[in-house]
């Protein structure tokens, strides 16, 4: 459920307790809870309690469309579990529906910053965020500015359970991609 999982990121990015954020916004910490783990709906009340309590405003996206940030949550979980494909499928699906969005859809999808970890492809997600940025002349947000990479020592995704024996070329990423040493060719973020 992607409001949850929004809660969640934000209330641990902010460094935050569950119960702390609970008693802040007036809600019992079994209540957010389970908000956070999907078990409960929140009301319209709840959620504006819950969002002045972290310091933030939610804003609605697209619908069918993740965010940047779900999607590098989504890939960490998927990297940890032994499954790349999915991984570099969740990537690719962010690649296109940055593509396929308005400009200022855009923004609303890449605002919030992903959760720290995820080796190489927190780099990768900043590339890919701001290719489709520029793409649109718009600034890329901070926390993909902050992500750079290492030129000097190329990454490039698993793409398959199993390893390819071909690998992608750094020279034919993407500029954004390329700066920060991700081997992703831009022939893969074309939507067919």
């Amino acid at each position: 459920m992607p409001f949850a999982e929004t809660i969640r990121q934000t209330r641990l990015r902010r460094g935050k307790s569950l119960r702390a954020v609970a008693a802040a916004a007036g809600v019992g910490a079994s209540n957010l809870s389970a908000i956070e783990n999907g078990r409960r709906e929140p009301t319209t009340a709840t959620v504006e309690k819950l969002a002045k309590a972290l310091g933030v405003r939610f804003v609605a996206v697209p619908a069918g469309r993740s965010t940047a940030a779900e999607t590098a949550g989504f890939i960490c979980r998927a990297e940890a579990d032994g499954r790349p494909d999915e991984a570099y499928r969740a990537f690719i699906q962010l690649a296109d529906d940055l593509a396929a969005s308005r400009p200022f859809d855009r923004v609303k999808l890449v605002a919030d910053d992903p959760a720290p970890g995820c080796s190489r492809w927190l780099d990768a997600l900043a590339g890919l965020v701001e290719l489709r940025l520029k793409e649109a002349n718009l600034p890329a947000p901070d926390w993909a500015c902050e992500y750079r990479g290492d030129p000097s020592k190329p990454w490039e995704p698993q793409r398959s359970r199993r390893p390819l024996p071909v690998h992608a070329d750094v020279d034919l990423a993407p500029e954004p991609l390329r700066r920060r040493g991700v081997a992703i060719e831009a022939g893969e973020l074309e939507s067919v």
